[in-house]
């Protein structure tokens, strides 16, 4: 059994690259770029317009001017405006060289004629946006291994881009295992990893094998294209742990097999010499839930997956002495306060308290603490706002 320290190491030293597709804009959503987006060109193109009014060189002691026409976005006026002319502009429009834009509402129009009521509005330069003054050509706006969100994409498009470079997300095969599963036991691993996965960006095909080395193994190689195979339960030491063995007929290499953490220990990582990963996490709920956030999604993030949720540091909500002998994740929730509360669990098997609960605590062996004292909290993916709609637990007698 090796430190959760030596688990991360090992991840760590994978060999883990994306794979890169060039898509259209709009299939971009939610993806990882691959490659930096730079402005095309100035942003703004041109001196434009802020808001509707009317363009206007001002002369000295002159707030009465002829309106020559009119300036629409998408549209430019033919050359410079003289001293004493004006047009009318629209938001956006291209403002005429020597123009000075002044809002419709400080100006009044009568036969084609607009006056002025306060010359401090002709003062040069006045509502326009320069040209290159958000952003000059060539400037990166999007830097590679972002997420793009809906305005990163809107960013990316006024930067001129049409098809970007994004990491594909890894394709992934979810193997729950067990007899139990579906008769006995409700499966609950499955519908988790299958909507875990589904909000990193990596949808997943499930698929169930009871405890049978040859229907186990013909599960493996029926999705044997998977970049990553994720299997639940089977991990164990007794006989009708089946999955360590039955990958390795197939060819994958351990990696590491145990982790001394709690709760999730037998968790198990096997690598094929082509490339594939097996992550084997442990069969009970909330280790599913522990394993699944500290040991898969690492992998996943550097194989293309969208941002998981990453470490914070929060104020703790209560005292608490550790008497654990395993580092421990306990789930725990936030307080309206912003301090973080252990939640009262029962072990591994104790999905009602993960389901209360916004994230994990990371609990060192021996860790006493005092109110306020910073702790390590990861939250859940795939949630912002925690998990609030089950009923009070009651009392363990």
């Amino acid at each position: 059994m090796i430190s959760f320290c030596e688990a991360q190491a090992l991840i760590a030293q994978l060999d883990l690259r994306p794979q890169v597709a060039e898509l259209p804009l709009a299939e971009a959503a939610g993806l990882v770029l691959a490659q930096d987006v730079a402005l095309a060109g100035d942003l703004p193109p041109f001196d434009r317009s802020a808001m509707d009014g009317f363009a206007i060189h001002g002369v000295a002691g002159r707030t009465t001017y002829p309106l020559l026409g009119t300036v629409a976005a998408g549209s430019a006026w033919p050359g410079p405006l003289q001293p004493g002319e004006a047009v009318r502009i629209m938001t956006g429009a291209p403002c005429p060289t020597g123009g000075t834009v002044v809002p419709w509402e400080r100006a009044s129009v009568q036969e084609n004629k607009v006056t002025v009521a306060d010359s401090a509005d002709l003062l040069p330069g006045r509502n326009i946006a320069r040209r290159g003054e958000d952003g000059r050509a060539g400037a990166v706006v999007l830097s590679a291994g972002t997420a793009l969100s809906p305005i990163l994409l809107a960013l990316a498009a006024m930067a001129g881009a049409t098809r970007l470079h994004v990491q594909t997300p890894p394709t992934i095969a979810v193997i729950t295992t067990g007899d139990e599963l579906g008769s006995a036991i409700a499966d609950s691993n499955g519908p988790f990893l299958s909507a875990l996965l589904a909000a990193w960006g990596c949808p997943a095909i499930r698929a169930h094998a009871r405890d049978d080395a040859a229907e186990l193994s013909a599960a493996f190689s029926r999705h044997g294209q998977a970049q990553v195979l994720v299997t639940t339960g089977g991990v164990g030491g007794s006989e009708r742990d089946l999955v360590k063995p039955v990958a390795m007929a197939l060819g994958f290499v351990e990696v590491f097999h145990e982790v001394a953490m709690q709760p999730g220990k037998p968790v198990l990582l096997m690598r094929h010499p082509d490339g594939r990963l097996l992550v084997g996490l442990p069969g009970n709920p909330v280790s599913v839930v522990a394993t699944a956030h500290l040991i898969l999604a690492d992998m996943l993030q550097r194989l293309g997956a969208r941002a998981v949720s990453t470490w914070t540091s929060l104020p703790a909500a209560q005292a608490h002495t550790a008497k654990g002998k395993r580092l421990l994740f306990q789930p725990a929730a936030i307080q309206a306060d912003g301090r973080v509360a252990l939640i009262p669990w029962n072990g591994s098997g104790d999905l009602l308290a993960a389901a209360a609960a916004d994230g994990l605590v990371e609990v060192a062996v021996g860790a006493v603490w005092q109110p306020g004292m910073p702790l390590r909290f990861l939250p859940y993916g795939g949630s912002t706002s925690g998990m609030r709609g089950i009923l009070p637990r009651m009392s363990t007698p």
